[in-house]
């Protein structure tokens, strides 16, 4: 769901940037409690990364998610696919990816 909603990323900017999503398991002592999946806009010319988001759900079902940017932006509590793709929306429109795009495309040939 998380790559399909921002996957058009690489097609407007012409495949030198992409939207890349690395999970993870979170949990204590080893128990793997919730999935954290770290969105990341990606430079597609020299791998250079920049965190955008990340989604944190249960291990067991996708629901409820949070989003969380490391600006301190936090979504918690959606319950449904819909909610999901308008909390990601607000994510992808603010002014700050709107830079860190900018600059990622500077870095890009």
């Amino acid at each position: 769901m998380l790559h399909a909603a921002a996957s058009d990323i690489s097609t407007q900017t012409g495949n030198r940037v992409e939207f890349y999503v690395d999970t993870v398991g979170v949990g204590t002592s080893g128990l793997i409690q919730n999935v954290r999946y770290n969105c990341y806009l990606r430079v597609t010319a020299n791998g250079y990364a920049y965190l955008l988001f990340q989604a944190t759900t249960p291990a067991s079902e996708p629901w409820p998610a949070t989003l969380a940017t490391p600006e301190g932006d936090k979504y918690p509590n959606i319950m449904d696919e819909s909610e999901l793709r308008d909390k990601l929306k607000t994510i992808l429109q603010r002014e700050k990816t709107k830079q860190v795009l900018a600059y990622l495309l500077t870095m890009a040939p």
